[in-house]
């Protein structure tokens, strides 16, 4: 087995919410490690031009050409060294790491840094920093554009930093260095209240956001009760239609819902264990009584060719991928049905795929921010706190992306309605005498589910005749609606939350 294949392994074996964090965090460093590995490489580049050295080369005066530009830009023959360049509240400072362990012993070692405008002895500063295993070094200023450093005798293992200090009336850094340098201005309290209260003011911007496009939903209160649904949409839309974006109780109604239209059987065996079964004259390509979305969902919970999938089966096909899919697109074609309906103005899938991208895109640019600042910004780093925030209120982004649907004129008169019913649903009153269950309790149940209402909506059958639906079937005997629901609803939540929590994070 190769290590990609224990990857693999591991992460199927791994609850999703672990799996999702772990794929962030691959990123994260991948992203951080390769910046700091790119910005070290850079920064150290002038030195290791002279770690492979002959012994001629080695007796040989050897010189660094050092060029500073006007827009603040530090070059070399080959490399640049623009990183080493850091604003200070009184000068711009440039420190050039010019030989860290050159491999050979140098008779003399030159850097010579040539500046964009005239400057005078008493405007700049020369000094050098960790000089280990140097005999002597000298600085002075050749003439008013070029500063000069110079090491006698160094030794293979020497370690050599040249730092000048130049007047701010000579430079222009980019507009990065110079919103680094404001940031760096700013006082530690400050610092302090925007880490923490940058996020809040997310959270506080976007729940209003939220209860004003939802508003249909937490707010409406209607006298009328309705006892039939308005119409006959499939219960996985009315619960798009609801929240605004699908899950684990979509996903468990619509199963029940192929349950009472005869596509779908359910068996649970007297170990506690599971069992799916289907039609066998049932075509999932072709049969025009499915939805799209219930024939991917099929498919996903069945082999082809296959009528019986067991509990295990259905584990074995979540964690076949690191993520499914076809759960994804199950969650698509619901988005997409309620969209050609008219329920929202835009289809929630881009909504929820916006504001994610929009975190994510947030999050890792104030990740490059904050590892930037770790390593090459101004002491003391207060700014870090200013990333810290920022990379809260971006998680803030992604976490609620979901919940940031846009329903239209009609989508909220439908969801109106459908609240309506759901009162009908709730009512703390035994259900209508002369009603069977077939009639009203297996027709409705699918939209109690999705509702979250299925207890309330089963409590209303108490003590009514009970008679076990077709499409189930228990090694148990099942003779009161009690053991019927003990039995089907933790079943049905459990699956449901297993193909919920397996699908594609691209699609929430």
């Amino acid at each position: 087995m190769t290590n990609f294949e224990l990857v693999q392994l591991l992460l199927r074996n791994t609850n999703i919410y672990w799996r999702k964090f772990f794929v962030f965090l691959i990123l994260a460093i991948t992203v951080g490690g390769g910046y700091a590995i790119w910005q070290n490489q850079s920064k150290t580049s002038a030195s290791n031009e002279f770690v492979k050295l002959t012994a001629e080369q080695a007796a040989t005066p050897q010189n660094l050409d050092v060029i500073v530009t006007s827009n603040g830009q530090v070059l070399t023959e080959k490399k640049s060294l623009s990183n080493d360049l850091k604003i200070l509240p009184n000068a711009y400072e440039i420190s050039i790491l010019a030989l860290d362990s050159p491999g050979s012993f140098l008779s003399n070692f030159t850097v010579t840094m040539h500046l964009p405008e005239d400057v005078t002895a008493d405007q700049v500063t020369q000094r050098v920093y960790a000089v280990h295993g140097i005999e002597s070094h000298r600085e002075y200023l050749a003439d008013s554009r070029t500063l000069v450093f110079v090491a006698d005798n160094i030794d293979q293992s020497a370690s050599y930093t040249v730092v000048a200090d130049l007047p701010k009336t000579i430079l222009t850094p980019p507009p990065l260095k110079q919103l680094i340098f404001f940031l760096a201005q700013i006082p530690t309290k400050s610092y302090l209240i925007f880490a923490i209260g940058f996020p809040a003011l997310t959270w506080i911007i976007l729940i209003g956001m939220i209860i004003r496009r939802r508003q249909d939903q937490y707010f409406y209160i209607s006298k009328k009760i309705v006892n039939v649904p308005p119409s006959g949409m499939s219960p996985a839309v009315v619960g798009a239609l609801m929240d605004g974006r699908v899950g684990s109780r979509e996903i468990a109604a619509t199963l029940i819902d192929l349950a009472c239209r005869n596509f779908l059987f359910i068996n649970r065996h007297q170990d506690g264990t599971f069992s799916f079964g289907k039609r066998k004259s049932l075509d999932l390509e072709h049969s025009p009584q499915l939805h799209e979305f219930e024939r991917i969902l099929l498919s996903k919970i069945f082999m082809p060719q296959m009528y019986k999938s067991t509990g295990e089966d259905v584990q074995m096909r979540i964690g076949r991928h690191i993520f499914s899919r076809k759960i994804a697109e199950v969650y698509l074609n619901i988005y997409n049905e309620a969209t050609k309906n008219g329920y929202f103005v835009q289809n929630p899938a881009v909504i929820h795929t916006y504001w994610r991208n929009t975190g994510v895109v947030a999050f890792f640019l104030s990740l490059v921010g904050f590892f930037y600042t770790a390593f090459y910004g101004p002491d003391p780093k207060y700014v870090l706190f200013f990333w810290i925030g920022q990379m809260a209120a971006s998680w803030v982004i992604i976490s609620i992306s979901g919940l940031m649907p846009v329903r239209s004129v009609t989508g909220s008169v439908a969801l109106r309605q459908w609240l309506q019913f759901k009162q009908y649903l709730t009512m703390n009153k035994r259900i209508e005498a002369g009603a069977t269950l077939e009639d009203v309790f297996n027709k409705y149940l699918p939209y109690a589910i999705v509702f979250g209402d299925e207890i309330t909506w089963a409590n209303r059958f108490k003590e009514t005749n009970f008679a076990k639906p077709d499409w189930y079937e228990s090694d148990s005997a099942v003779v009161t609606l009690e053991a019927f629901t003990e039995e089907l609803f933790p079943l049905i939540t459990y699956v449901g939350t297993s193909l919920d929590k397996s699908h594609d994070p691209t699609v929430e």
